[in-house]
């Protein structure tokens, strides 16, 4: 069973910080040394900041929905499904008002009550798929 804090925690991840494009709720939500692993390396939260501002340029009218949580010690895992449409501004890909479907997961590290380190793995790939600035048909979907 999951702590109702670090739920609370989880939520407030979705709905402030991705929906509402809130940023100071890293500050409530991250420790001071909070790091974010991404297939580009570590970030700090600053530049989860700066995403944050991009991401809301290009993608708006956001839904997320917590499909799972699960609870180990100081971890959490969250999978989960947003919906949301995309304005322009990623590559040179032309909006349309196109909406597109994400799914991920993250772990969040808990030190305390707040969030020290954070992994995600999402589908990237698919909103481009989706956006058609990957050729149909050039690959199997499973």
């Amino acid at each position: 069973m999951i702590s109702v804090e670090k739920r609370q925690v989880a939520e407030k991840w979705f709905k402030e910080y991705f929906t509402k494009g809130n940023l100071e709720i890293l500050n409530e939500l991250t420790t001071e040394d909070f790091v974010f692993h991404s297939h580009q390396g570590e970030h700090t939260k600053e530049k989860m900041k700066e995403f944050m501002e991009w991401y809301q340029s290009v993608f708006q009218e956001d839904e997320w929905q917590i499909n799972d949580l699960i609870e180990q010690e100081q971890k959490v895992a969250v999978r989960y499904t947003g919906w949301m449409t995309y304005k322009g501004g990623w590559f040179d890909i032309p909006s349309e008002d196109q909406r597109v479907k994400e799914t991920g997961i993250m772990i969040f590290y808990f030190k305390g009550d707040k969030v020290d380190e954070l992994w995600c793995e999402n589908s990237d790939a698919a909103i481009l798929f989706d956006l058609g600035a990957l050729q149909k048909n050039t690959h199997k979907v499973f």
